[in-house]
């Protein structure tokens, strides 16, 4: 294979696992009501089919830098892939819902590898006038997963069954692997560290404990209460441990960067936001607006479409204008889709809601990515890896904790049509995308404070 292919085959390969963890997860969330009547479980309960699957990427997560400095990159293909396609074979045959959270774990390794893999590949190979593209072009991969997920999942589900959802991805993950195999670098690892078991033991506590805590929000006071309890705990144990482990699993100290840190926290709110509509849109287009699972795939496909297709037009536009313009674009578009929702949301219909919601995936599009890509710039080459793993960290533990919070906020309505949890809902995430706004003017007026000084 030609050196010049390698890289763009090499994203590609690493980002169908990806492609495949969201396409399945967005494909499910259309499935859930039929779940509900088939397993007998609850609304509460069907969704941990994603909470688990995200969870487990969250938990994972932490130890991107620690893989990627101790392992072949290529073998971290190898067992990412093998551990994906398990998981897959696994809930095609799953007999109830345990077994489905099962093969949905698998899945969540599997992706908890490859997804960051991907995006050291690029700050690793990319040349530094095409970063912005080719981190684009990574988050093409997976961001075209949502144009799909939901349609896929619809068609199936009110055709030949759910089960289909898993069956039809092996093909395209052996592909992958096939091609993988041969396009992901082989050269020998960086550094050869101790892997700090305790450190990444008390940050999966956190995760876990905040997670569980959250789901049991609308339903169990007293196990909201005793999680936090017991994640808070996890979290003064974890700060003394590091403050005593020379080389941490997750290397916070990177977060001395306020810049960094301001990044880290917008992006964390924006996927926040971006899983929580994912779990909202196609529910309430069924649940409040009575369609099919079919229709409300339809609702989410063109909008999650453009997005993906607005990725690398992103990294375009940051690679020639610079990051703010880009990424404060993004988030007023974002900004203004969810307070038209949250406004008119009795006097909307599923035609309207599509166009909400494109608009909504191309602001997402233009700001996430180049948050992510700008705020690792900040960062010494030799910390980027750490840089990855925590933005990798805190997607996965956002979007657990967006699916965990806004089923529980729609699940305080007891009500048939719960229009007033879907309103709820939709009216947390317009209070955290202005939040984040606020963040986002912080960082540049900062920055362009720093610029003026230095220009002098």
């Amino acid at each position: 294979m030609k050196k010049s292919f390698k890289l763009p085959i090499a994203i590609f390969s690493t980002g169908i696992l990806s492609f495949g963890g969201v396409v399945i997860e967005t494909a499910m969330n259309v499935t859930f009501p039929k779940l509900m009547n088939l397993f007998s479980v609850s609304f509460a309960q069907v969704q941990w089919i994603t909470t688990s699957y995200l969870l487990v990427l969250t938990i994972m997560m932490p130890l991107s830098a620690f893989l990627n400095k101790n392992f072949q990159a290529r073998k971290l293909f190898v067992i990412a892939a093998l551990s994906f396609l398990a998981g897959v074979s696994l809930d095609a045959m799953a007999p109830s819902l345990m077994w489905l959270l099962v093969g949905r774990l698998l899945q969540g390794v599997g992706t908890g590898i490859s997804l960051p893999l991907m995006f050291n590949i690029v700050l690793a190979e990319a040349p530094a006038q095409k970063l912005g593209m080719l981190m684009g072009l990574g988050n093409f991969v997976t961001a075209t997963a949502p144009a799909i997920g939901p349609i896929y999942g619809g068609v199936l589900v009110e055709t030949i069954g759910w089960r289909w959802i898993f069956i039809l991805m092996i093909p395209l993950i052996l592909i992958a692997l096939a091609a993988g195999s041969q396009a992901v670098r082989t050269e020998r690892p960086s550094s050869s560290t101790k892997f700090d078991f305790v450190g990444w033991s008390l940050a999966g506590m956190i995760f876990t404990f905040l997670i569980i805590g959250f789901s049991f929000l609308s339903s169990n006071v007293f196990m909201f209460v005793f999680s936090l309890i017991l994640a808070l705990g996890s979290m003064g144990l974890t700060a003394f441990h590091y403050h005593h482990t020379a080389v941490p699993v997750l290397n916070w100290k990177i977060l001395k960067s306020r810049t960094f840190a301001l990044h880290l926290s917008s992006y964390f709110i924006g996927q926040f936001t971006v899983l929580g509509l994912s779990f909202l849109i196609p529910n309430m287009v069924q649940v409040f607006f009575k369609q099919t699972s079919f229709q409300a795939g339809l609702t989410m496909a063109p909008g999650a479409l453009l997005g993906a297709l607005a990725t690398i037009f992103g990294g375009v536009l940051l690679d020639h204008l610079g990051a703010k313009k880009p990424i404060l674009l993004g988030v007023v578009l974002q900004t203004l889709a969810v307070a038209i929702f949250v406004i008119f949301l009795k006097q909307l219909n599923v035609s309207l809601i599509t166009l909400l919601f494109i608009l909504f995936a191309f602001g997402q599009a233009l700001s996430m990515p180049n948050i992510m890509t700008n705020g690792l710039r900040y960062l010494p080459v030799k910390d980027q890896a750490d840089g990855n793993a925590l933005f990798n960290t805190f997607q996965q533990f956002a979007g657990a904790n967006g699916t965990a919070i806004i089923s529980a906020i729609v699940a305080t309505d007891d009500s048939t049509r719960k229009f007033l949890g879907f309103h709820y809902g939709l009216g947390f995430c317009g209070g955290l995308l202005l939040i984040d706004l606020f963040i986002l003017l912080r960082v540049f007026k900062k920055s362009a404070q720093k610029a003026k000084i230095n220009n002098h």
